[in-house]
């Protein structure tokens, strides 16, 4: 073979790989929604708002507030072409939050995770693409960290991520740990109060003790890039503004964060014995040195109980703290507090090394749940066809088994229970050439193995009505 002819194989080689490669992220971005048509992916985006969209500088560190509360902190040149080559111009980050069951319908997704049921906390969907629109990465170098609002505490959620299948179903299959490093803000921002509550602002560290509510005599920029200027202090601090409790933290900042929680629960429990030996030992007189009346009886039991009660919640509370193995400060981690209107205390973080889809769940258990059969039939071409269990943010996707037909429930194999007596929803999108189309039914689980629905043609902004309905 001549030098010229190798020379030629080799630069189409090369060529076949770069565009490999591209391809390769090219198809997993178009995996947000897996494998419908882009008519109906633009009338379902039309619906949901579509994604938001950020240009940033990679050269800089950069924060990425969502509409609902999702905060994104990119550190500097963490994101890299194809070629893990730090992107030096401007970068589109993209983001879709899914939080409500309207927008589980309107993404195309569903709550499993194998063959288990998860109830979902949110989802979130994000990418980054160059001003030439070309895919971009995340750093092998580095992390990007996600903080996704929570309305509770569990300390049974986990982080999932998902991947579309070849079916175009979303499996969260990947269970991740939540990050445990804490992300500093700065301590003014942080530990003023977002509403009236009987907590002092900035954490009651004063020097004025006359016009300030002060419960430790202090200067609080001395604490600047310490636990106590995070979020998860925070939380913390707002559940149980004790001075001691306080104090604990203060004292002890060279310590991991779950090594302080654990003190506190100690500190808890102390306290809780002390202050229901104290009720019990304290029994107020009968009227005149008499017998003591029913009122007193049963005011003086709930005294009792209330002590005993308050003591378990909030034992409980800080074993959860405790529990997520929260460490130390992380300086890499940099938010810009100008893009932040509202402050979650409850929330979940995760460092993504890959972006995608990132899910909070925990495992949907009900006693309730048993095996059953149930498959919807539909007059006409579905291509998407959901069960939702009412009033839990449970979601499944039908498996077409043959034409208009879609089970929700595997005879041999896979997730095959489901609560029995509950009521739920099952929704099918379609759409034709000219128009969508939508079918609806709520049934009551375990009533019949098959359920007939009819589509019929809708207007995208009345579809969207139907999925406000559904709510969170």
């Amino acid at each position: 073979m001549s030098r010229i002819l190798l020379s030629i194989v080799m630069i189409v080689f090369l060529i076949g790989c770069q565009e490999t490669k591209q391809s390769e992220i090219a198809e997993s971005n178009n995996l947000e929604y897996g494998n419908i048509p882009t008519k109906l992916i633009d009338s379902l985006n039309l619906i949901s708002g579509g994604n938001q969209k950020f240009i940033l500088d990679n050269t800089k560190s950069n924060t990425v507030i969502g509409t609902k509360g999702t905060v994104i902190l990119i550190p500097e040149k963490s994101i890299v072409d194809e070629f893990d080559k730090s992107v030096n111009g401007k970068i589109i980050i993209e983001l879709k939050e899914n939080f409500e069951v309207q927008d589980f319908i309107t993404s195309n997704l569903q709550t499993i995770h194998n063959d288990q049921i998860l109830e979902s906390e949110g989802m979130i969907f994000f990418s980054a693409k160059d001003e030439k629109g070309n895919i971009l990465k995340i750093s092998k170098k580095n992390s990007i960290r996600i903080e996704i609002p929570q309305k509770n505490y569990r300390n049974d959620k986990k982080i999932f991520l998902g991947e579309r299948k070849k079916d175009g179903l979303i499996n969260w299959e990947k269970i991740e740990e939540p990050a445990k490093s804490l992300v500093p803000y700065p301590i003014k921002y942080i530990s003023r109060n977002q509403f009236i509550t009987e907590c002092c602002n900035f954490y009651g560290i004063t020097k004025d003790t006359i016009n300030n509510c002060s419960i430790y005599y202090g200067e609080l920029s001395d604490f600047e890039n310490t636990l106590l200027a995070t979020k998860e202090f925070a939380a913390r601090y707002q559940s149980t503004c004790w001075e001691e409790v306080l104090k604990i933290y203060l004292q002890n900042l060279d310590k991991n964060l779950w090594e302080i929680d654990e003190m506190v629960v100690k500190h808890f429990i102390k306290d809780s014995i002390k202050r229901v030996e104290y009720e019990l030992n304290n029994v107020p007189p009968g009227p005149n040195g008499g017998p003591r009346t029913k009122d007193q009886i049963e005011a003086h039991e709930w005294l009792v109980n209330h002590a005993k009660e308050y003591g378990h919640k909030t034992i409980e509370l800080y074993k959860y703290f405790a529990s997520q193995k929260l460490t130390k400060i992380d300086q890499t981690k940099i938010i810009d507090t100008t893009k932040i209107k509202n402050i979650n205390s409850a929330i979940i973080s995760y460092d993504a090394i890959k972006f995608g889809w990132i899910n909070v769940d925990f495992f949907y258990e009900d006693s309730k749940a048993t095996p059953v059969k149930l498959v919807a039939k539909s007059n006409q071409k579905a291509l998407l066809m959901s069960l939702i269990i009412n009033g839990r943010k449970v979601i499944l996707s039908g498996t077409e088994q043959s034409p208009n037909e879609f089970w929700f429930t595997k005879n041999k194999g896979g997730y095959n229970k489901l609560p029995k007596g509950e009521k739920a929803t099952i929704i099918a999108i379609g759409l034709n050439e000219t128009e969508l189309l939508y079918g609806e039914k709520e049934i009551i689980i375990g009533e019949n193995e098959i359920e007939k629905l009819d589509l019929n043609a809708i207007s995208a902004k009345n579809m969207k009505l139907k999925f406000e309905k559904f709510g969170s």
